[in-house]
């Protein structure tokens, strides 16, 4: 009951943010036509602050199993899940090759940042925050990495090389050279990276709020597009995931945090991804507010019958 009433108010945490972002548009705050530029400002500016000032302050080279396993499983979901989805990607009942993308992208990438640490906080606490964050260093390479390939395909190896090595895969590299070679990181420059990446969440769940407002005249489109994500996403991933995570011989804090990760709904910050990147952005928003109000019923039952 703790972990459905927890859930519930992380969920509707989400969807107040998201409904400031509809206000602002509704106030003319924000426009259609600067919400790419806003949208650049979420992902170039404050997101690769986020990464920089999370993995510095959490990643740590003597901690030798979990400074390679965690980064290592969080990478491991995406990259599973972004293998199941080409097996599901194409079977669309109304299929266009931006609806098939988007649909592949939902699939590797869920919320694997915002309610996760949420759920974990109310139920463990700071030790499994801490190994959230780790797994997070590999999350956000993959994010970078496999979500943009979802969208871009392979295509030529310049446009490639392109769309991967983006400033916010430069903002790892550079957090974990600090971290390596224990670099003393200035306070006025670890105190402005934690200042500018605290914005980088509410910010971007208010531009997708803002999104979601300019597509919501398509959010009850194509039904069995959504149910079918929703199957995929929340019952026939995490059910492949776990069954793979019991494989392996994990202690109980780094099961219970990968778990949780793997029962995630669809990340809002995907429909900034899809509208910058070539998805469907309707389909996309649909997908977040679909696969988040069902996670309230999934993430507790899954956690019931697991833990």
């Amino acid at each position: 009951m703790q972990v459905a009433v927890q859930v519930f108010w992380s969920i509707l945490e989400t969807f107040l943010i998201f409904a400031f972002g509809a206000w602002a548009v509704r106030l003319r705050m924000i426009r259609a036509n600067n919400l790419a530029g806003l949208s650049r400002l979420a992902l170039d500016v404050f997101f690769p602050f986020l990464t920089f000032s999370t993995i510095t302050r959490n990643f740590n080279p003597s901690h030798t199993t979990e400074l390679w396993l965690m980064p290592l499983i969080g990478f491991g979901i995406m990259f599973t899940s972004a293998l199941i989805g080409i097996l599901f990607k194409n079977y669309l009942f109304h299929s266009t090759p931006e609806r098939h993308a988007t649909l592949h992208h939902i699939c590797a990438i869920n919320n694997y940042v915002f309610l996760p640490l949420i759920v974990l906080d109310s139920l463990w606490g700071e030790r499994h925050i801490a190994l959230l964050l780790l797994m997070n260093v590999g999350s956000t390479i993959g994010f970078w990495t496999i979500g943009i390939l979802t969208f871009t395909g392979l295509g030529s190896l310049r446009e490639t090389v392109k769309n991967i090595f983006s400033i916010n895969l430069a903002a790892v590299v550079i957090a974990l050279i600090f971290c390596f070679f224990r670099i003393p990181i200035p306070h006025f420059i670890a105190s402005t990276s934690e200042m500018m990446g605290s914005m980088a969440v509410p910010f971007m769940l208010i531009l997708t709020g803002a999104a979601l407002y300019f597509s919501a005249g398509n959010l009850l489109k194509h039904p069995l597009d959504a149910a079918y994500l929703s199957v995929l996403r929340l019952l026939v991933l995490p059910a492949v995931l776990i069954f793979l995570l019991k494989l392996f011989p994990l202690e109980k804090e780094i099961y219970e945090v990968s778990i949780v990760v793997a029962l995630m709904p669809a990340a809002a910050s995907s429909v900034l991804i899809a509208k910058r990147y070539g998805g469907c952005p309707d389909f996309t928003g649909q997908a977040i507010i679909v696969t988040t109000l069902l996670s309230l019923l999934t993430i507790p039952l899954w956690l019931w019958f697991l833990l």
